[in-house]
Formats: structure tokens, C-alpha cells, sequence
């Protein structure tokens, strides 16, 4: 029984731990670098003492192992990173490390997911404006019908409840109705989605209309560089985009790139977020690595917040609710770190908290103009 018991490494382990020994050297060197063992792993080069071949058993058990043991030091992370701020960075800058996954790497992987989300999850506008079924399409049409009957009661004479009636049909997709009692007939005209930009409203559609323009103006009344610079721009996106008449292609391109720009921009604010924080707390004895990782932890709790919020947005009315206390949440988040991590009282963290959020959010306006213009002259 005894040597059936050794023939499964579990067993054998769980007993040790029971027992309170030490695993039992495999070998009495490292087979990594040659240096004599003293304990489990190698003090010259952190190798652990294990056999120098393994059976399948062997290796399974290993790969759950190492599974186990990295699924259970990220999902400590994510608990402490949720639920206590400012917590982690505490533990790392007083050195207990090794319990927590590391926050660069949880950095790459939150942040991994959250992109991923963000670019996956299908647009609730689109799913609202997709095609109707066809029970929503026959409840409509006996709704259309029912107007058509209404408007023939009211004492309408036929053409113009035709007209009326052609016009409502069409305003279900892509136009506007304008009527009033006191028109013949009403008039229709298409929709302008409020979100885009209207080519046919740019002034010059070539470059010889705008240069011939600002030559016949007084040397003092034309354009500055910065102005023809965009205006020579605007000219060309009309030229790129002309059979874009509503501006909806140009829009949809135009918030695609900005979208992938969004991750770009946080990431290179953030050692202006640890610069902000060295700056505002000048007198406390912190390295500004210090801080760069209070940033770091700062992120992924935002990156993993935000990623519920998209995913409760599909969730019936439970989803709103929740999505209303991880706001809150994430507003109230980073004072409370800030005072868990600095020790400083509420009135001067509150100060300070306000002070950096509005730093801060200039910033990153700065960042995302840049970015915006970058993207319009790389289109």
C-alpha cells in the first residue's frame, strides 16, 4: 500500500503537508547550473529540484499545478483589486509580492480584454436600428394602417392621405416628415445623422476654388498656415468621401481609428498620472516607481470595472442597476486608494483628488485633439 501510495506524487504531497516534512531532494544537484542543492529550489539560479525526465502522470500533474497556482494568486488579485483600493499597492511597495499577480502582466491582460470587449460587443445603436422582424414588420403595418384609416375620417381628401401616408412609411428608415395642417401637401427630407459631417456643406470642393479665393482677398484677411492646413484637408476628405452625401462612411471610419487610438493615449498617460501623483505628494517619502505602480493599479481596476459595465449593458433591467453602482464605484475608487495609500487625511485627499482629475482630464483632452487630428490626416 505504502508503494502504491508514492505512485501518485498528489498523494505523496498531501501527505508530506500533512506531516509537516520537507519534499524528499530528487537530486543532489541542480541540473540547470551544477550547484549543490540545499533545499527545494536552487539558490544559485531558482531552478526547482525536479526529476530530469517525467512520466505523462508526472507532467499533467505539473501543468494543473502550475494552473492552480496561477489561477488562484489572479483571482486573489482581481478580489483585492475590486473590492480594496488601494490595498495591492500597499502590499507591493511594503514587498509582499509574491501572493499577488504581478500588476504589468495583469496589465496586459486586463487591458487585453477589456479592447477586446470594447471592439467585440456589438453597438447597442445598431442592434436597436437593425432590420425588424417579421412579427414587429405586420404590427407596423396594421399600426400604418390604422393611420391611413384615421386621416381618411378626419376629412382628408385621398391624395393627401396617400401623401401623408407614403411620407410616415418612409420616416421609419431614412427620413424626416415636416407637416403642418396648414400645408397642401407635406414635405419630406432625408435624415442628417447628428453624429456626422456633411461633405456637401464644405465651401470649396477644389483647391484651385480655395486658393483662387484667398488670393483675391488682401494679404492681411487670409488664411493663417494652421487654418489652410485644415481647409486643404477638409477638401480632400470631400474629394475621399463625395459619394458620402449624409457623412455616415466618413463618420464610421473616423470613430473606428479614434476607437483604437483610445488605448494608445491611456497608455502613454500613464507616467503622466505617477508624475501627477510625485508632484502632489512631493513630501511623502515615495520613489516615483512607487507610484507608476499605484498608477498600474489604478488601470486594471479601471479596465476591469469597465469591462462588467459593457458586459452587465446586456443584461435586462438588473444590468442598469448594477452598471449605476460600478459608476458610482469607479468615481469613488480612486480617493479612497489614494487615501489608503498615502495616509493622508480625507479633507487634503479630497483636494488632491480634485486637483489631479481635473489635471488630468486636461491631459488626456490634449491627447485625444491630437490624436483626432492625427487620424483626419491619415485617413
Amino acid at each position: 500500500m505504502e508503494d502504491l501510495g508514492k505512485s501518485f506524487p498528489a498523494a505523496e504531497g498531501l501527505v508530506d503537508a500533512e506531516e509537516g516534512q520537507k519534499p524528499k531532494p530528487v537530486n543532489e544537484f541542480c541540473l540547470n547550473c551544477g550547484t549543490k542543492l540545499e533545499d527545494l529550489y536552487c539558490h544559485h539560479c531558482g531552478q526547482k529540484d525536479i526529476p530530469r525526465r517525467r512520466t505523462l502522470g508526472e507532467l499533467i500533474e505539473n501543468f494543473i499545478g502550475s494552473f492552480y497556482s496561477f489561477e488562484s494568486k489572479f483571482f486573489r488579485t482581481v478580489k483585492f483589486l475590486l473590492l480594496k483600493p488601494g490595498f495591492l499597492p500597499v502590499e507591493y511597495t511594503a514587498g509582499k509580492r509574491e501572493s499577488y499577480y504581478h500588476p504589468a502582466r495583469a496589465y496586459v491582460f486586463i487591458s487585453f480584454v477589456f479592447f477586446l470587449l470594447f471592439f467585440s460587443l456589438p453597438d447597442k445603436d445598431e442592434e436597436e436600428n437593425k432590420p425588424m422582424a417579421k412579427k414587429d414588420q405586420a404590427e407596423f403595418n396594421r399600426g400604418m394602417d390604422e393611420m391611413r384609416k384615421g386621416l381618411y375620417k378626419s376629412g382628408l381628401d385621398s391624395a393627401m392621405v396617400d401623401s401623408i401616408y407614403k411620407a410616415s412609411v418612409r420616416d421609419s428608415t431614412d427620413v424626416d416628415l415636416v407637416y403642418s395642417l396648414g400645408d397642401k401637401k407635406p414635405t419630406v427630407k432625408k435624415k442628417q445623422n447628428p453624429n456626422s459631417i456633411n461633405f456637401a456643406d464644405i465651401e470649396y470642393k477644389s483647391f484651385a476654388a480655395y486658393d483662387s479665393a484667398q488670393n483675391a482677398l488682401p494679404e492681411a484677411e487670409r488664411d493663417g498656415w494652421f487654418v489652410r492646413m485644415f481647409s486643404r484637408r477638409a477638401i480632400e476628405l470631400t474629394e475621399l468621401y463625395k459619394d458620402d452625401d449624409s457623412g455616415k462612411r466618413f463618420s464610421e471610419d473616423f470613430m473606428k481609428a479614434f476607437s483604437s487610438q483610445f488605448s494608445t493615449v491611456l497608455f502613454y498617460l500613464l507616467p503622466v498620472f505617477a508624475l501627477l501623483f510625485k508632484l502632489l505628494y512631493v513630501r511623502r517619502d515615495f520613489y516615483y516607481s512607487e507610484h507608476l505602480v499605484f498608477a498600474i493599479f489604478y488601470y486594471n481596476f479601471f479596465y476591469l470595472a469597465a469591462s462588467v459595465y459593457m458586459l452587465m449593458s446586456f443584461v435586462p433591467w438588473v444590468g442598469s442597476i448594477l452598471n449605476f453602482v460600478i459608476v458610482l464605484w469607479m468615481i469613488a475608487y480612486l480617493p479612497i486608494a489614494m487615501k489608503r495609500m498615502y495616509n493622508q487625511s480625507w479633507r487634503k485627499t479630497i483636494v488632491k483628488f480634485i486637483l489631479f482629475g481635473f489635471i488630468f482630464m486636461f491631459c488626456l483632452a490634449i491627447g485625444m485633439g491630437i490624436s483626432a487630428m492625427t487620424i483626419l490626416f491619415n485617413l
